[in-house]
């Protein structure tokens, strides 16, 4: 159900960094996970996330695609927050 209407990207930046420089997408990428004191990953719509690419590198930020097509970790997987509930209701 998520797939196709995402992406994640891993940026070498603080948490804080992070959160400022994902504020030009508000409500289209979202801090997904903090995998250390300059590891943080991003998950969002398709071409927020290119933009995002785009201008991270114009200011000296590696920012690397993670290749999936989804935005785990964040409000999009709403979206199927029934399926999920009735598909491991028995679990």
């Amino acid at each position: 159900g998520l797939s196709g209407g995402g992406g994640m990207v891993s940026l070498a930046v603080g948490v804080e960094e992070a959160e400022r420089l994902v504020e030009g997408w508000s409500g289209r990428v979202e801090v997904a996970a903090v995998n250390g004191p300059l590891s943080v990953v991003v998950a969002g719509e398709p071409e927020a996330l290119r933009e995002l690419v785009e201008e991270c590198e114009g200011a000296g930020v590696r920012a690397r695609r993670i290749d999936v097509d989804y935005a785990s970790h964040t409000s999009q997987v709403e979206a199927i927050e029934g399926e999920l509930v009735r598909s491991l209701s028995q679990v």
